[in-house]
């Protein structure tokens, strides 16, 4: 355990920010999820459903709580699949 002032606080911000990180990516996770069931069932909610889960994915990139590239590949999947499952009910 941190020992002297400096070392505690950085202890305590490292903690919130781990925090901060864990639900923006769960955020994340959550939304995807819902896109793909959504895509899957044929419900129409699955465009929006992806718009609020690539401005997550890019909020967390632009806040370094991902890498960019990341970021990238992330919605690149995410779109690759719901093209895919959007195909497949066609």
């Amino acid at each position: 355990m941190a020992r002297n002032r400096s070392a505690m606080k950085h202890h305590r911000q490292s903690e919130q920010k781990r925090l901060v990180n864990r639900s923006r990516k769960s955020a994340i996770r959550t939304f995807t999820k819902k896109a793909l069931a959504a895509a899957e069932s044929g419900d129409g909610a699955a465009p929006k459903y992806q718009r609020v889960a690539v401005s997550l994915i890019d909020k967390a990139a632009a806040g370094s709580t991902i890498h960019k590239r990341t970021a990238a590949r992330k919605k690149s999947r995410l779109a690759k699949r719901l093209n895919k499952a959007t195909a497949a009910q066609a």
